[in-house]
């Protein structure tokens, strides 16, 4: 089931009761990707296709609309917006139409801002700085308490290397696992480890607890519902890695567990079946500028047991549109929930498993 939205959607995400979805949305000014607009689609789901409602404007300044993260109450989305900032809404205007859904906006000395995620009790907010290459931590609760420049809110900046962009916790909340693909496109990508307390408490670069080698380009990382492994997307090695996290302190250069070929630079990744498969957007991204190969842009789906067994892994692959990029799931129905960036759509579909979707 697919549905046109109002611009290039990056992330897709929809709420507990299974009746709305949100995207992400950029329309560009011109060629240059971080030259935009941004936007947050309202989608009205639980018919044949998600529903276009309405679109809610974010401010000017912050350049386009990318990562997107619901709090775990519900009540508020976080949109990455590039340039200047990370917008808090409030779902509730989102879903009535009502006036001024934007609270606010996040911002420090980070730029670049793509990917989002929020502590358990939803008092901090986490958000990759792809530019400045960091991690920035805001206290989310004392921005909505006190207004979003007050002293403390920006909590501080872990330091990490250029291209931070993606980033997920732990099941336990006691660590986050941060991707940075380098300078320059090439074997320099590393994942991260750091300690969510530690961040929490400002302590910036002592918050790392660990690093490891990632192959070229890492993007993505998801976590097992167990905390045993780390799975992470390498959109110019064409792979999906495995990590121990156990290894990622003991001994990173040992931490890598498998490597699975994929499709055309994979870029988006969700754990599903209690992280018994993994599906990879294999965006082909570089057929836009002519550098991509013809290869058609699907989702594969990957065993997550024969892939750490070293057996085949690749099971099915989902067609999608042009360069899908994050998936999620629709928390009502199990289903997965697709942005496809270049298409100007989004999409459900039902998550495949070894006989298929």
């Amino acid at each position: 089931m697919t549905a046109p939205v109002s611009g290039h959607p990056t992330a897709f995400v929809g709420t507990a009761d299974g009746r709305w979805a949100f995207a992400s949305v950029t329309t560009y000014l011109g060629e240059d990707e971080t030259d935009g607009l941004g936007a947050v689609d309202v989608l009205r789901l639980g018919g044949a296709a998600p529903r276009l409602v309405r679109t809610v404007h974010l401010p000017g300044s912050l350049g386009g609309a990318y990562g997107m993260a619901l709090t775990h109450n519900g009540q508020l989305l976080l949109v990455a917006g590039y340039q200047t900032g990370t917008a808090v809404l409030s779902v509730r205007a989102l879903e009535d139409g009502g006036h001024a859904p934007v609270l606010g906006v996040l911002t420090d000395a980070g730029a670049g801002q793509f990917q989002v995620a929020v502590s358990g009790d939803d008092q901090y907010a986490f958000v990759t700085d792809e530019t400045t290459g960091g991690l920035s931590v805001f206290d989310l609760t004392a921005a909505l308490q006190h207004g979003f420049s007050a002293a403390g809110v920006a909590v501080g900046i872990v330091p990490l290397a250029p291209g931070a962009v993606g980033v997920a916790m732990s099941p336990g909340g006691q660590q986050l696992y941060v991707t940075t693909y380098g300078a320059t496109v090439g074997p320099d990508g590393r994942l991260w480890v750091i300690d969510t307390a530690r961040a929490e408490n400002g302590a910036g670069r002592a918050a790392v607890l660990a690093h490891a080698a990632a192959g070229c380009s890492p993007v993505r990382v998801a976590i097992s519902p167990d905390g045993s492994t780390a799975w992470v997307t390498a959109q110019q090695s064409n792979a999906l890695l495995a990590f121990s996290t156990a290894e990622l302190l003991r001994d990173p250069s040992r931490a890598l567990l498998a490597v699975v070929p994929v499709g055309s630079e994979p870029a988006g990744l969700l754990l599903a079946d209690d992280g018994r498969v993994a599906l990879v957007a294999n965006s082909n991204r570089g057929l836009v500028q002519g550098t991509g190969s013809d290869a058609p842009q699907t989702v594969s789906v990957i065993d997550t047991d024969a892939a750490l067994a070293h057996r085949p892994a690749l099971i099915g692959a989902v067609p999608a549109g042009l360069f899908p990029r994050d998936l999620t799931f629709d928390p009502a129905t199990g289903d997965v929930l697709l942005a496809n960036f270049n298409s100007g759509t989004v999409e459900e579909f039902r998550v495949p498993g070894p006989s298929g979707p």
